[in-house]
């Protein structure tokens, strides 16, 4: 049975990393059933990496000794109140106002801009947000067997699947996993790690002969919005998506590596 929707505090909690094992992993699972709101949270993902991009520089830094003295010294009786509330109005503005904008509480985000997107590009950037944060278990079969996730995934897809080799752009292969589709189709994602920790997922998917007989072949397409980040194409009966939390420029030369690999 399907769990019901977690609260926001519940899915800003998962994306910072900070829910207990089992509940991570109920948050996780209905995150997969419902691709939109998994997109909303992978959007969230990469505004906090970009935050922390920003000032990667400082938060090592010890806390200067005038802001130390300054939490140590109480604020006037009157005055506390009133800050607390502006502090708590400020953290739920920032936290909840990127999602949800002005649009009405429990309505899709950002449904025109989902909606253009093709189908297994939404499916890319929900899976991208429900697996990578995963510490135990980011794939389903690990890079040391390679040879057979390649031959199981194939198998399972009725392609001959391609593993890029992204280790001269700093990014070693963690491995694979299965992933349902649309109509039951079965996708395939390949999941990449630098020596940072930032992680690329590469999504794969076969058209179904309606949805082939209507794509043009499309070559890096991106997706820099809420709903998705990163560049995706279409080569053939294949559709393609690479999602990552990174600089557009750094993306680009990961997708365009991952192209010309697969030929």
């Amino acid at each position: 049975m399907s769990m019901n929707r977690p609260d926001e505090t519940a899915l800003h909690a998962w994306v910072d990393g900070e829910l207990a094992p089992e509940r991570a992993a109920e948050v996780g699972q209905w995150l997969s059933e419902h691709p939109a709101e998994a997109a909303r949270v992978a959007a969230l993902q990469a505004q906090c990496a970009g935050l922390r991009a920003l000032r990667a520089e400082v938060l090592d830094e010890p806390v200067p000794p005038r802001l130390r003295r300054a939490l140590r010294r109480p604020p006037p009786q009157w005055r506390w109140p009133h800050a607390l509330a502006a502090s708590v109005t400020l953290c739920l503005g920032v936290g909840l106002g990127y999602g949800l904008g002005d649009r009405a509480p429990g309505s899709p985000p950002q449904a025109d801009a989902l909606t253009r997107l093709p189908v297994f590009v939404r499916e890319a950037a929900a899976a991208h947000a429900v697996y990578v944060p995963e510490q135990r278990h980011p794939v389903e079969v690990a890079a040391q067997q390679q040879a057979h996730l390649v031959q199981w995934l194939s198998k399972r897809l009725g392609v001959r699947l391609k593993v890029p080799v992204l280790d001269a752009q700093g990014f070693h292969l963690v491995g694979g996993r299965l992933l349902p589709g649309e109509a039951g189709q079965a996708r395939a994602q390949f999941m990449y790690q630098d020596e940072a920790g930032a992680r690329v997922t590469l999504y794969v998917s076969v058209l179904a002969r309606e949805d082939r007989a209507a794509a043009t072949p499309v070559a890096f397409q991106w997706t820099g919005d809420a709903s998705a980040r990163g560049f995706y194409w279409i080569d053939g009966r294949q559709g393609y998506a690479v999602s990552a939390a990174l600089p557009r420029e750094r993306l680009h030369a990961l997708a365009e590596a991952i192209y010309h690999q697969l030929g």
